[in-house]
């Protein structure tokens, strides 16, 4: 199994890197004509709702309503949900600053492994409870690669159809789009007009790199984007740093025994935040800005989205828009007639 996961990896990232590599010779800096604002905030709207929903997976939970009603799993996400929202509160309010992350993460830590303490509960019985990540024990990277062997591969599973399906939206939805999009929204941020080309090619380069050395790449934490602007990172050095611990856990591998000591509640808080971040500023904040009927694309194409998946949910956004704008030229021809 783990060899298949490797492969479907390194595929995933060979394509993305061609992808990425063909949307560097593209007019990506006309994006708007393709990717009109509606069918953006519906796509990053749709990225929210899959963090949110990526909290109760953190949690151990189903997202189903029955599961969610019992006592047992509510006393896990309710708490993750009022952190969560707390932080995303703060956050606008621009209390803590780029510390307000970590600062969240050492109080819940010091707060559930206080109650830990207090009530005498042993490491294993808080995980086997849901509030504590589960025991991560560290292995070398070239454990990885040993395990990678094309006789291991489950081929007829790697390329059936399913599998296929979710190969495509991996490179597409992660790396592309996700990326060109993270791209489009970060130059206003930081009100600087950015080279989408260039960033592209080196997003292009750096994801071969992962698929060369089977992995998949995580343009999320090590670049300086809108995402990482959002979650406190100030400019590229946050983003150097945060590549230097993933290289300290890499080459002192037991150092990634410390995950199994975060809470849960930690990094479903953080998932709740980005996620309420993304949906408000991609519904709310974005109707308000362009209109109702933009904010009702938006909404439709996010329904679509969680409904049957994202790649239906584009293609659909980028049918209607082209249609949209077809008809709206129309009109406007015959008018210039009259």
């Amino acid at each position: 199994l783990l060899a298949t996961v490797l492969a479907g990896s390194i595929v995933a990232n060979l394509l993305a890197a061609a992808l990425l590599a063909l949307a560097s010779e593209a007019p990506v800096d006309n994006i708007d004509r393709l990717l009109p604002p509606p069918l953006q905030a519906g796509l990053f709207a749709a990225i929210g709702w899959s963090l949110y929903l990526l909290s109760f997976d953190v949690l151990g939970l189903g997202a189903g309503a029955g599961a969610l009603l019992t006592l047992q799993s509510a006393r896990l996400w309710v708490p993750a949900n009022l952190f969560g929202l707390g932080l995303w509160r703060a956050s606008r309010k621009g209390v803590g600053g780029p510390l307000l992350i970590p600062i969240f993460i050492l109080a819940v830590s010091a707060l559930v492994h206080g109650l830990r303490l207090a009530t005498g509960c042993p490491v294993p019985d808080a995980r086997a409870a849901g509030w504590l990540m589960a025991e991560v024990v560290g292995e070398p990277a070239s454990a990885l690669w040993r395990s990678l062997s094309p006789s291991l591969v489950r081929w007829d599973v790697l390329f059936s159809a399913a599998a296929l399906k979710q190969l495509v939206c991996a490179a597409l939805f992660g790396p592309l789009v996700n990326t060109v999009l993270n791209y489009v929204l970060y130059g206003p941020l930081i009100r600087q007009k950015l080279d989408l080309k260039t960033e592209l090619r080196s997003h292009a380069l750096g994801t071969a790199a992962a698929a060369a050395a089977g992995g998949y790449s995580s343009y999320l934490g090590l670049s300086d984007s809108a995402i990482h602007r959002k979650i406190g990172g100030l400019d590229r050095f946050s983003c150097y740093f945060a590549a230097a611990v993933s290289a300290l856990f890499l080459c002192a591998y037991p150092l990634c025994g410390l995950v199994g000591y975060l809470p849960t509640l930690a990094i479903a808080g953080i998932c709740v935040y980005v996620g309420c971040d993304f949906l408000y500023d991609n519904l709310v904040e974005a109707t308000r800005a362009n209109g109702a009927r933009a904010g009702l694309a938006a909404a439709t194409v996010l329904a679509v989205c969680v409904w049957k998946d994202m790649l239906h949910g584009s293609l659909l956004g980028i049918a209607g828009a082209q249609a949209c704008g077809w008809w709206q030229r129309r009109q406007q021809r015959r008018a210039d007639k009259e």
